[in-house]
C-alpha cells in the first residue's frame, strides 16, 4: 500500500500504528458532543470568508468533512458553496498543537513565585485524583479557547499524596484521560518514567508522587496504560508516548530496557534535555556524555524523539537531532520566567531538525504568546535568523501546528484532505488584527491576535466553542475556584 499523502502532497504524520486501528462510538457528555455532523448526512461543510490552506489564506473556498470528522474534500462549486455553512467575518485556521503540558500545575498559578518550593509541596500533599480531573479540565478547556485542538500531556504525577500507588491502572492518568475527553481536547498521554531524584541519586529516590518503581514495573504499568487507552478510547482521541523526565531522573540501567520497549512499540519518546548548564556537566560526569548522546546511544533520537527544553545543545548535538529529523519543544513564557533561555532555534532548523511549541507549566495558556516571546528572544539575542528566512511568520506558525502534531503522533496540524477538520476561527473585525489583508493576515495573528478575537473551535468536525465560549464553561470554573478554595484556604 503506497503511503497516504495529504492535500498539499506531504506524507499523512500518523504512525502507522496509531492510524490503523478502528473507530469507536464516543461516550461525551451531550452538550459536548453535539453541533457535528447532522444526523443522517454524510458530511458537513463550511465557508469563512478565509481559510489557510498551508501557505497563504484563499477565499470563496469551502471545506469538507465526513461522519468521522475528516476533511473529503475543498471546493469552489456553487451548489458546495451554497450548502456550506456560512462563517461570515471569520478566518479558518487549522488548531493549535500544545506539544508539552504539565496539567496538575495550573493550581500554582500565580503562587510559585512568592512561595516557590512550599507551595508546590503543599499542593502534592493535598491533590487527589478528582482534583487532577478538576484542574485538567479547566486548563484544557483555557486551550480549546486558545485555539489548541491538541495537547501533549507529560504525565509524572503517578502516586495518591501518601505516595502509595492508586487502585486499578494509573488513575491520574486516567482522569488526564476524561478530563480532555469531557471538554473534547485530543490528547497525546507522555507516560514519564522518573525513578531518581538526581543523578548518582538511588534508584528509589524520586519524589514520593512522581516514582515509577524498577524498570520492569514502569514498563508494565505504561502497557498496562496502553491496553486500557487502546481498548476504551477512540484511537485519534487519546494515545499513548513515552517519556523520561529528564536523564537525572532514570538511571542507566533502567535507559536500555524502556527505551527497547518504546521502539518495540513505535511510541512517541519526550524528554527534558539540556535544561541547564549543571545538568550537562552532571550528565557527563555520570555517563561520560551529554543528555543527547546518551538518548541516541540507546537508539531514542529519530524521528519519533522531542527534546523538551534542549536550551544548552553544543554544535554535535544539534547536528545529531538535525540529522535525525528528531523535533525539540520549546517553552518559551515558562523558560524565560525561570531564567532559562531558549534552545538554538536557527542553528537546529538550518540542520533539519522540527521545531514545536509548549505551554509547560501554563503560568499563560496562549501558544500565539509563546510564539512572540520565543521571536522576540531571538530577535534580543541578535541570532542570526536565517533558518526562519525568507518567511518567519509561517515557520512559526508551522511550529505551532504541523511540527507541534509531528512530535505528538497527532493527524491534525494542518488543513488538508484526510487529515481531521481540526480548526479555530478569528473574528476579522476584531480590533487587534482588523484591517489586515490576506497577505498580511497571518502575520496579524501571529504577533498581534489577542484571544478574545477566537470565535469558534471545531475537533473532527464537532464544534468545542461557540463564540469564545465552551458548552459546560461555568462548571468547570465553578469547581476549579472550589478545588483552589480547599488547596489553598
Amino acid at each position: 500500500m503506497s503511503e497516504p499523502r495529504s492535500r498539499t502532497g506531504r506524507p499523512d504524520p500518523r504512525p502507522a500504528d496509531h492510524g490503523a486501528r478502528p473507530a469507536r462510538a464516543v461516550d461525551v457528555p451531550p452538550a459536548t458532543a453535539r453541533s457535528g455532523v447532522p444526523h443522517g448526512a454524510t458530511e458537513v461543510g463550511w465557508l469563512p470568508d478565509l481559510v489557510y490552506t498551508g501557505d497563504k489564506f484563499e477565499s470563496g473556498l469551502a471545506f469538507f468533512a465526513d461522519t468521522l470528522g475528516r476533511i473529503t474534500r475543498f471546493s469552489r462549486e456553487p451548489g458546495d458553496l451554497a450548502v456550506a455553512r456560512r462563517l461570515e467575518g471569520q478566518a479558518a485556521l487549522p488548531g493549535l498543537i500544545n506539544a508539552h503540558s504539565h496539567a496538575y500545575q495550573r493550581v500554582l498559578r500565580g503562587r510559585t513565585d512568592s512561595r516557590g518550593r512550599e507551595a508546590e509541596d503543599r499542593m502534592l500533599g493535598r491533590l487527589g485524583a478528582e482534583d487532577v480531573f478538576d484542574a485538567a479540565r479547566m486548563v484544557f478547556m483555557e486551550m480549546l479557547l486558545s485555539g489548541i485542538t491538541c495537547v501533549g500531556e507529560f504525565h509524572f504525577l503517578h502516586r495518591q499524596p501518601d505516595g502509595t500507588v492508586g487502585p486499578g491502572v494509573n488513575p491520574f492518568a486516567q482522569e488526564l484521560i476524561r478530563a480532555a475527553r469531557d471538554v473534547g481536547l485530543r490528547i497525546a498521554l507522555i507516560n514519564v518514567a522518573y525513578a531518581r531524584g538526581d543523578f548518582r541519586g538511588d534508584a528509589s529516590s524520586a519524589p514520593a508522587r512522581f516514582a515509577t518503581g524498577t524498570a520492569d514495573q514502569f514498563i508494565r504499568d505504561t502497557e498496562a496504560l496502553r491496553a486500557m487507552l487502546e481498548r476504551e478510547v477512540p484511537p485519534d482521541e487519546a494515545w499513548l508516548g513515552l517519556g523520561f523526565h529528564s536523564l537525572r531522573a532514570v538511571p542507566a540501567d533502567q535507559l536500555k530496557p524502556i527505551a527497547t520497549y518504546a521502539r518495540a512499540q513505535r511510541l512517541r519518546v519526550h524528554a527534558h534535555v539540556s535544561t541547564t548548564p549543571e545538568e550537562n556537566a552532571a550528565c557527563a560526569a555520570e555517563f561520560g556524555r551529554t543528555p543527547v548522546a546518551v538518548l541516541a546511544e540507546h537508539g531514542l533520537v529519530d524521528k519519533r524523539f522531542t527534546a523538551v527544553d534542549a536550551i544548552h545543545l553544543g554544535d554535535d548535538e544539534v547536528k545529531l537531532l538535525g540529522a535525525a529529523r528528531a523535533s525539540v519543544c520549546a517553552c518559551p513564557i515558562a523558560e524565560h520566567s525561570r531564567g532559562l533561555g531558549t534552545a538554538p532555534v536557527e542553528k537546529l532548523l538550518a540542520a533539519g531538525a522540527g521545531l514545536a511549541l509548549g505551554t509547560d507549566g501554563h503560568l499563560q495558556v496562549d501558544l500565539l504568546k509563546d510564539v512572540r516571546h520565543l521571536e522576540l528572544y531571538l530577535r534580543t539575542q541578535r541570532q542570526p535568523r536565517a533558518a526562519l528566512l525568507p518567511d518567519p511568520v509561517t515557520a512559526l506558525f508551522h511550529a505551532a501546528t504541523f511540527t507541534g502534531a509531528r512530535s505528538l503522533g497527532a493527524t491534525g496540524g494542518a488543513l488538508e484532505v484526510g487529515r481531521p477538520a481540526d480548526f479555530f476561527t478569528v473574528n476579522l473585525y476584531d480590533p487587534s488584527i482588523a484591517g489586515a489583508d490576506p497577505e498580511t493576515l497571518l502575520a496579524n495573528i501571529v504577533f498581534a491576535l489577542e484571544r478574545r478575537a477566537i470565535r469558534d473551535v471545531w475537533i473532527g468536525a464537532r464544534q468545542r466553542v461557540t463564540n469564545g465560549r465552551h458548552p459546560v464553561h461555568g462548571p468547570i470554573v465553578g469547581r476549579f475556584v472550589d478545588l483552589q478554595k480547599r488547596l489553598w484556604p
